[in-house]
């Protein structure tokens, strides 16, 4: 193949049902030196964890212009040296390939997904980086079975003829950053501001609740007018509908969803989908352009650990549902309903009294996306505690006559004096310093960098709202209680419960109390016959061995009930200005 550059990826889906993608990138021979190092990324920007793509590599070989192949051997998980020197050649060519197959079949955004109805290609788990090439113009070439009609992605189309799929990146990490979606899925379109705006969707349901071409432009619409202009030349939302799904990540003109077909043909379950819709565009702004400094350039290679999550996702995860209010497609109910959500999810987590919002943000890493039975007893995750602190935040502004508008306003127009580098914590708290006085910004300051409660009720009260506090009634194990089949376990053991204060542990089965055998059967009706305090002897088995266990079932905790509109006038004020 021709190529205008000198690097060129090409993709090849010859055989979908076996999940796996050729991959060859076309590249020069190094001019000073003898050896080329070579890698696949073992993270995705905007999912912080260390995946190892690489394990999904094979039949990897490095081949020259005329066929010879080249001396490689890998340096580490994801890297590989190749040597000329080593290489018992004929002759010495200008050119040489990467070539290997990538294994893929895990549905999430984050992933690639191969199989005979689509392809869905997510850059840093196909494609290898070339060191230092990664600043290079690229091209990428596609080729995929004939039955499949349609391809979707930003990426620049450079295609000469239109049966062939030819397209280009201006460097290593916008190929990196554009999901490419390939099948017969849904394709629709708007624009806005003068600019395309695509959609393709796979599995969508024939029975939605609501016009999603139309509601993604209205939120588009709202959303790109918040900021006050758009950064892109076009944009793409590519969303999944399979069961049991829930996820969504950014991109620097597109964005990757999922949801579960079912939820979506409901009025909650859509509505909840265009809160992911705000949220992954919203992002466009924050994290794709304004970011922690330590989030680009990026090193593919490591974890890049950067304190201040609660701006990208704490912030973010405060307005996804307000836009969908603003924008009339939501409710005051639904909206306090959601809200009283996170609020009780909050209360209901020890680990707010053990991670700050900083030190959640920096373990993202080896917390948030690995939990366990115990991390609500050890963390807490940066989306729900960051969307309260900017919770509470706004109604500090707001008492002050400022907006969420504003503090905003002054981060885009940071981020366009230097956007080549992010920004940091210290500028960030200047412009809110600078915005809303010393002792607002002192507060925030606490919001992300300790571990005390935040100011909920105070800050309903300061947006017009009543919070409405009531004891649900049953007994508080501490724990859940989980049936498989007629056995009942104990898992996700609560700091400081009943089940934790008696010596429960997570994953003890329930065999009997007082002599008598315990089944899911029966398991309702014999929770309700206890009483508060009443002290129970319960047979377990743990790993295998049998012990006596007495727990006291307490009073289940206060919670909030709802949320209520006190003042429609502040209330709108607060929450209806964007």
């Amino acid at each position: 193949m021709v190529t205008t550059t000198e690097l060129h990826y090409q993709v090849k889906i010859p055989e979908p049902w076996t999940h796996h993608v050729k991959i060859v990138i076309k590249v020069e021979r190094p001019q000073q030196s003898n050896k080329q190092r070579f890698y696949l990324p073992v993270w995705s920007p905007g999912s912080y964890m260390v995946r190892e793509y690489s394990r999904h590599v094979r039949r990897l070989q490095v081949v020259q212009g005329n066929g010879e192949f080249l001396y490689f051997e890998k340096i580490s998980k994801n890297e590989w040296e190749i040597d000329w020197q080593k290489s018992d050649l004929k002759s010495q060519q200008n050119t040489f390939s990467i070539e290997y197959e990538v294994y893929c079949n895990e549905v999430s955004v984050r992933t690639s997904h191969v199989n005979l109805t689509h392809a869905f290609l997510h850059g840093p788990s196909l494609f290898m980086g070339i060191h230092g090439w990664e600043d290079k113009r690229l091209e990428l070439g596609i080729e995929f079975p004939p039955c499949w009609t349609k391809l979707s992605t930003s990426l620049k189309d450079i295609s000469p003829k239109r049966e062939k799929f030819l397209y280009e990146a201006r460097n290593y990490d916008e190929l990196l950053d554009t999901p490419i979606e390939i099948g017969n899925q849904f394709t629709s379109g708007f624009r806005v501001g003068g600019k395309d705006h695509y959609l393709a969707f796979l599995n969508l349901p024939d029975n939605i609740f609501g016009d999603l071409s139309r509601d993604i432009k209205i939120i588009t619409e709202k959303v790109a007018n918040f900021w006050g202009e758009i950064p892109y030349d076009s944009y793409s939302f590519i969303g999944h509908f399979f069961p049991k799904t829930y996820g969504g990540l950014e991109h620097h003109n597109s964005t990757a969803l999922q949801y579960d077909p079912l939820e979506v043909c409901h009025e909650e379950g859509y509505r909840d989908f265009l809160g992911l819709v705000a949220h992954e565009y919203f992002h466009t702004w924050n994290v794709k352009r304004i970011r922690p400094k330590e989030l680009g350039p990026f090193n593919y290679n490591e974890e890049n650990y950067t304190r201040m999550h609660w701006l990208t996702e704490g912030l973010t995860s405060f307005v996804d549902d307000l836009f969908v209010l603003n924008c009339d497609l939501s409710t005051d109910d639904y909206f306090l309903k959601s809200l009283a959500k996170k609020m009780n999810a909050y209360i209901k987590t020890p680990g707010r009294f053990f991670d700050s919002l900083e030190e959640g943000s920096f373990d993202a890493w080896i917390k948030l996306y690995r939990p366990n039975e115990n991390s609500r007893n050890a963390t807490v995750s940066y989306y729900l505690k960051g969307a309260l602190a900017f919770f509470c935040f706004n109604s500090l502004l707001n008492v002050q006559g400022h907006s969420l508008r504003e503090f905003t306003s002054e981060l885009w127009d940071r981020y366009k004096l230097d956007p080549n580098t992010g920004m940091t914590k210290e500028e960030v708290l200047k412009i809110i310093y600078s915005l809303a006085g010393v002792s607002i910004g002192e507060e925030f300051e606490s919001f992300i960098s300790d571990t005390g409660e935040l100011p909920l009720e105070v800050s309903c009260e300061r947006s017009g709202i009543e919070v409405h506090w009531h004891q649900p009634e049953g007994l508080d194990w501490g724990c859940d209680l989980k049936s498989r089949g007629e056995n009942i376990y104990i898992e996700n053991i609560r700091l400081d419960g009943p089940a934790h204060k008696c010596g429960l542990n997570h994953g003890d089965e329930i065999i009997a109390f007082s002599g008598q055998r315990l089944q899911s059967s029966i398991l309702a009706s014999w929770q309700k016959s206890l009483k508060k305090g009443q002290a129970i002897n319960l047979l377990i088995s743990r790993q295998g061995f049998l012990l006596e266990i007495e727990v006291a079932p307490e009073a289940m905790p206060k919670e909030i009930e709802k949320l209520t509109i006190s003042s429609p006038e502040l209330y709108s004020k607060v929450f209806k200005s964007l």
